[in-house]
């Protein structure tokens, strides 16, 4: 028996059929482990290996199919020709599907000394993600059926999410109750143009009633050392936690927060101020109310003095 003549047992011999070594990466060049690779139609597949590399031999010649598919990732295919005297060779790329979470909308109520009627609003946020990095995100989105109303969301970056606010007096229907129960729901997309859906999620209420300060009030007390903020317990048959801020007023208007703090829970009714982070001058303080589920109200403005 000559040479040529031996029986052919390796898989990789060129004359034993088809053979296709490849690698498949993320757009970022690693291997993506566990990735699912079949040839059609010959029906062979492979899983890659913590390199992303795989191997399919014994396939018929001519051309082949060959489909991708790993979890988090937009399945792919490539038609590649296979010779009985060749090896080929094939590199992927996968892009990584963009993933939408942490979906909500919630309702707020902010008391007003002027104009006297509340501002209402409503919230959106999200956190978007993509299995390439969070640079592939490009637009987020939230779809409102109810209003037939599709509200880009913009980055917010120091709460690494996106969010938009949404002015109850912009709406086609300005009622504060257009919204409850009614289904919302996020997307996003990447710059490969993949999208991701998140779940439904919609406003569960709207607290109208606003909280009440006790101390300072009435645009008539001033602080003068270390004291106490005070307010009326918020009991409206659902728990609350709250949140007070402090405002410098200047040129008769807002000039930034000085003091901020929160409660954890519907027993408090007081806060502790220093009089070190109080501006001398006027000021005025808010107390706000907020539920299990973000949606809150706010007090109206208490003017006091700071000596």
């Amino acid at each position: 028996m000559s040479a040529c003549d031996a029986p052919h047992d390796n898989p990789l011999d060129p004359q034993n059929g088809g053979a296709l070594l490849g690698r498949l990466l993320t757009r970022r060049a690693t291997g993506i482990a566990g990735a699912t690779v079949c040839a059609v139609p010959s029906g062979r597949s492979c899983a890659t290996d913590s390199s992303g590399e795989f191997e399919l031999l014994g396939l018929p010649v001519g051309d082949v199919t060959v489909r991708f598919r790993a979890d988090g990732y937009a399945p792919e295919s490539a038609v590649i020709t296979l010779a009985r005297e060749r090896i080929d060779t094939l590199t992927r790329y996968l892009n990584g599907l963009p993933a939408v979470t942490g979906c909500r909308i919630s309702s707020h109520v902010f008391g007003q000394s002027w104009p006297p009627e509340p501002l209402y609003f409503f919230r959106l946020s999200a956190t978007a993600t993509d299995m390439d990095g969070e640079t592939d995100v490009e637009s987020v989105w939230a779809e409102i059926p109810v209003l037939d109303l599709t509200q880009r969301l913009a980055y917010d970056p120091e709460s690494l999410s996106y969010a938009t606010t949404i002015l109850l007096s912009s709406l086609p229907v300005p009622s504060p109750e257009t919204l409850v129960g009614r289904p919302v729901t996020f997307y996003v997309e990447d710059r490969e143009g993949a999208l991701g859906c998140g779940p439904e999620c919609s406003v569960n209420r709207v607290i109208y009633d606003l909280p009440e300060p006790a101390f300072p009030a009435g645009g008539i007390d001033t602080v003068a050392s270390d004291t106490t903020f005070c307010w009326h317990r918020f009991d409206h048959g659902f728990a609350v936690s709250y949140r007070c801020e402090v405002v410098r007023i200047v040129g008769g208007g807002p000039g930034g927060v000085v003091f901020s703090d929160a409660t954890p829970g519907s027993g408090d009714t007081s806060v502790a101020v220093n009089r070190s982070a109080l501006p001398s001058g006027d000021c005025y303080w808010t107390v706000e109310a907020i539920d299990a589920f973000g949606n809150s109200s706010r007090s109206k403005e208490e003017r006091f003095h700071v000596r």
